[in-house]
């Protein structure tokens, strides 16, 4: 945007067979009223149904492909990247047309490190909308100390991520908390009062009950930082291809 708020997004998705989803995801993203400089960065792990194909239907968007594992790929699209602001965004998120015109605002006013967005479970049951709140509430409460977040959809300063290193490959559960902790020791954490509406399919795939009581089950080596013995659980909530 030619202005006060004039900020360069790279918005990163990393896929794995989300033909159902992206589509929906980058028609959002090309209806943004946000009038500034930015791109579409899609990531993708080898996906063998048509998520490629959709992607190239959309014009301007770069297609990467070849790299596995959700933290390789948010990596190898920020290598590619040239905004301010780095985006990193899930296939099943459906933001708001104002949805980058709202966060450019925000960071001008109060330029953030790291920073997610509240996040709204769409197409969802009561328990599942609100666990997201609870979870909304939780986030926003510890900003300046506790410093949690989702990857669902987390910004990072590109200079703080590159500083950083990007997300830890070496992690498949926490990685998202361990960027936002590793990245506040540069800047502001920040959990923006700003909507995102996204899916609440690991819910609803794996029941809402046992979800939750995995997250409680973890919760005490996320909140100490044990990410090696974190490593030790599997992903309740993964591979996000299964439907």
């Amino acid at each position: 945007m030619k202005g006060a708020f004039a900020v360069k997004f790279s918005v990163i998705i990393p896929t794995l067979n989300e033909a159902g989803n992206i589509g929906n995801l980058l028609a959002a993203l090309q209806a943004q009223e946000y009038s500034g400089d930015w791109e579409i960065i899609v990531s993708d792990g080898d996906s063998d149904d048509d998520t490629p194909d959709i992607v190239d239907s959309f014009a301007g968007v770069l297609l990467l492909r070849g790299a596995c594992g959700v933290s390789r790929q948010r990596n190898v699209g920020a290598q590619s990247a040239s905004g301010e602001l780095l985006v990193f965004m899930d296939a099943d998120d459906f933001p708001a047309p104002d949805f980058l015109q709202r966060i450019a605002q925000s960071y001008r006013r109060f330029p953030f490190a790291v920073a997610c967005p509240w996040f709204v479970a769409q197409d969802s049951g009561f328990l599942v909308r609100v666990l997201y709140l609870g979870f909304n509430i939780l986030f926003f409460m510890g900003q300046g100390w506790l410093k949690t977040g989702s990857g669902v959809c987390l910004i990072v300063q590109k200079t703080v991520f590159e500083t950083i290193g990007g997300f830890d490959e070496s992690l498949h559960l926490g990685e998202d908390v361990q960027l936002i902790r590793r990245a506040a020791r540069y800047g502001w954490h920040r959990h923006l009062c700003i909507a995102l509406k996204t899916s609440g399919r690991r819910f609803s795939r794996k029941g809402a009950w046992k979800l939750m009581l995995f997250y409680a089950r973890i919760s005490p080596y996320v909140l100490l930082g044990q990410w090696a013995e974190l490593q030790k659980f599997e992903y309740q909530a993964a591979p996000y291809k299964e439907e």
